[in-house]
């Protein structure tokens, strides 16, 4: 890792798992992290270990909740008025509920948390990095975006019967289809946009996953599926890149799914839409 001495980033869900292992990347290479938790509480405990393990005090927990747009709604000017810009962005929480549950906003709560809560956080965040350039926007996603197909008549299974893998594929295939739509975008603005599926890791994420897939055969360690987020973040060999998605710290093909445009910029508008933003600005 190049050094991040100076450097602001948030990664949500940074409490546990490969979040807590990217924050300690990241405060171990002297950036200054926003820890983006749920949990307050779990937070400041987490924050005390990655403080104990890094030397580096500079982590800061501030209440990051994608179930909930208003607490979205809440954080960031909170973190505006502590920081006038971010030069990286890591959207590493997500979910994988078994059965449909619903956000505060009434999502489907894995569509809802593992796209949309990023899609508004990041339009949210854009200025900020923006004024962060050149900066990096990392968002995990997983190889199972390949088994993915996107509903656009019934994305939150309002008629179809859910299933908690589908659901997921879903998710992690808009994921990708976020971060190719993002980057061309944030072509020429000195920002950009990768997403990287960390590996089989066996974390809590895992724990209403199908029985097949909660305990994964030769699973990598969190700190082992931290390596490609934080390459991703951190290393000068992909400060050009962008647009790209990589399995661990290899650039890979992706499915056609997630390479079709038209697709791409239909889900782009139907996400704004459900989150009510404004058009965009041409």
């Amino acid at each position: 890792m190049t050094t991040m001495k100076d450097k602001v980033a948030l990664v949500t869900g940074a409490n546990t798992g490969i979040g807590f292992e990217i924050a300690r990347g990241l405060l171990a290479s002297g950036a200054t992290v926003v820890l983006g938790c749920r949990d307050l509480k779990k937070g400041q405990i987490a924050r005390e270990q990655l403080v104990s393990l890094t030397g580096n005090e500079a982590a800061v927990v501030m209440q990051v909740d994608l179930a909930n747009l208003s607490r979205l709604r809440n954080f960031v000017p909170k973190l505006q008025a502590r920081f006038e810009r971010l030069d990286c962005l890591v959207h590493n929480a997500g979910v994988w509920p078994r059965t449909r549950r619903k956000t505060e906003d009434g999502f489907e709560l894995t569509l809802g948390v593992n796209h949309l809560g990023p899609f508004f956080l990041t339009d949210a965040l854009l200025p900020l990095l923006v004024r962060g350039a050149p900066a990096r926007v990392v968002v995990l996603t997983s190889s199972m975006h390949r088994e993915g197909a996107f509903d656009f008549e019934d994305p939150q299974f309002k008629v179809r019967q859910h299933h908690g893998g589908t659901a997921y594929a879903q998710s992690k295939l808009a994921n990708v289809m976020f971060t190719f739509a993002l980057a061309r975008r944030l072509a020429g603005q000195g920002v950009t946009v990768n997403a990287v599926h960390p590996g089989v890791v066996n974390t809590g994420l895992r724990r209403e996953a199908p029985p097949t897939a909660r305990e994964p055969k030769n699973p990598l360690s969190p700190e082992e599926g931290a390596k490609g987020p934080l390459s991703l973040a951190t290393s000068a060999t992909v400060a050009s890149v962008t647009g790209g998605y990589f399995e661990g710290t290899e650039q890979k093909p992706t499915s056609a799914a997630a390479n079709d445009v038209k697709a791409q910029e239909r889900l782009w508008a139907l996400s704004r839409s459900l989150l009510k933003l404004p058009p965009e600005v041409s």
